[in-house]
């Protein structure tokens, strides 16, 4: 590919592997609407289709070739039906998802996506159902109660990835197998070698579960991207097309809150006067060993801060997290891959879907980006510090109901040094010498700490380079 923009780790696979196998697939919109998966040595499909509609039936179509099984316990657990399904075990993950509404928020949202995109969320569930169709032999028998899969299902799936497990997972007690992380680099041509701008990314997730991640290059009339995406999204979610690229990295960000609240009685206390809780009753179907189901009712309780959940210390808390009910998160990243230059980009970020990580960015122009992106919560006072333990839930002035607009945020546009970075440090180190003043953002916007062993290895593997190479670049990192 003759391009200025150099995507390490992405492109440098797409190079190197070789086309094996073909496959053309009807999407079922008509006999002319087909869609054509080639798989590289790398395990990596290509897809092309004739609409871009048929182009996502394929990619979803490629996603279940590849993790049919794992996409179906995925959805399962997004329905909040999981225990149904497989038993106890799941139990807690259903709790979660459906005290925060998971499954309805997903039908509203279903109804707010962009007439732009609907179509394409469509036909990536049809691909999805279609494979399995086509191959129940790659399902397991205790998977194939979760078809037909549904739109809902993915969105559904999106929010519980996004926001109850990378923003609310530390505050609602979700078990992680590791802190989520990344490395990433823009080089402006300034400091490049070639002259040309180039973009690392470098995920730092564990290769399993919901942060599995999948590669593809994504074809179809006016719209070619190459990347990857967490299993089961539906879009790419760190890509590059022909003109620019971007990658993420889990930002130092606080979109979520854990209130400790005052009992008083059956309710609570907030500014001094009694509140009643809203309550809901769930029953939740729990598979036995022997197959029944049995029935467990479950009722939940809601303050003004948020659903309400109990610790087993007998401290009550309510939480607060941000994104919950942002419709567009996959419609902002395919926006994202269909920009053709940093306006359009910036346009596509602007709608604040996307409710955390970093963006780092680099373009066929020249032009490199770093922005530390999400939804921050307007805060009335307080301090990072503060906002990171218990707050108290007895006084209404800390519950927040709005997020910064984009204009808020901290961001840095070709800056003098030539490159921006990020290994999840906080985004007063984006780029050396620093160009962004913590006292010119809100004191809880991000943490004013030392940097850590990560970051500072990655600032000085680039500061001092003024010709950095792709080939040196690939070896030292």
């Amino acid at each position: 590919m003759n391009c200025s923009i150099v995507c390490f780790l992405l492109m440098s696979l797409m190079a190197t592997a070789q086309p094996t196998t073909y496959k053309t697939v009807k999407t079922g919109h008509s006999a002319a609407s087909t869609v054509e998966i080639l798989w590289d040595t790398a395990g990596v499909p290509h897809v092309y289709g004739q609409t871009v509609e048929a182009m996502y039936y394929g990619f979803g179509y490629a996603q279940m070739e590849n993790h049919a099984n794992l996409l179906l316990r995925l959805y399962g657990q997004a329905r909040g039906r999981a225990a149904e399904y497989w038993g106890p075990s799941f139990l807690d993950s259903d709790k979660i998802v459906t005290l925060f509404g998971v499954a309805e928020q997903a039908k509203k949202h279903y109804t707010q996506q962009p007439a732009d995109y609907k179509p394409c969320l469509d036909s990536f569930v049809r691909g999805l159902n279609a494979y399995a169709k086509a191959h129940p032999e790659a399902i397991g028998n205790e998977f194939k109660q979760v078809l037909p899969i549904t739109p809902q299902d993915v969105l559904a799936h999106i929010t519980r990835v996004i926001c109850l497990e990378f923003i609310g997972g530390s505050e609602a007690g979700a078990a992680r197998v590791m802190l989520p992380g990344s490395n990433a680099y823009a080089i402006a041509p300034t400091k490049s070698a070639s002259k040309k701008a180039m973009l690392m990314a470098n995920p730092h997730l564990p290769w399993e579960n919901f942060f599995l991640f999948f590669e593809a290059h994504l074809n179809g009339p006016g719209f070619m991207a190459y990347g990857a995406s967490l299993v089961g999204q539906p879009v790419l979610n760190i890509a590059f097309n022909e003109r620019l690229g971007w990658t993420h990295t889990v930002n130092t960000i606080d979109a979520a809150d854990r209130y400790a609240l005052t009992l008083q009685d059956d309710g609570y206390m907030l500014d001094g006067a009694k509140q009643a809780f809203e309550t809901k009753v769930v029953t939740l179907q729990v598979r036995q060993p022997d197959g029944q189901l049995k029935p467990q009712s479950i009722t939940y309780r809601y303050s003004q801060h948020g659903p309400v959940m109990q610790t087993k210390d007998g401290k009550t808390y309510a939480f607060r997290f941000a994104g919950l009910t942002n419709p567009g998160i996959a419609a902002q990243h395919h926006a994202m891959a269909q920009a053709k230059n940093l306006a359009e980009f910036e346009t596509a970020v602007q709608r604040m879907q996307l409710p955390m990580f970093n963006i780092i960015y680099a373009d066929k122009a020249g032009n490199i980006l770093y922005l530390f992106n999400g939804n921050v919560p307007v805060r009335s006072e307080g301090d990072w510090p503060f906002w990171q333990g218990a707050i108290d839930g007895a006084s209404s002035k800390y519950i927040w109901t709005k997020t910064h607009p984009y204009q808020d945020l901290p961001r840095v546009l070709n800056p003098a040094s030539g490159f921006v970075q990020n290994a999840n440090d906080a985004p007063w180190s984006c780029t050396f010498p620093g160009v962004v003043n913590p006292g010119s953002f809100p004191s809880y916007m991000s943490p004013l700490i030392p940097l850590r062993l990560r970051p500072q290895r990655s600032i000085n593997l680039v500061k001092d380079d003024a010709s950095i190479s792709f080939e040196n670049w690939r070896v030292t990192n």
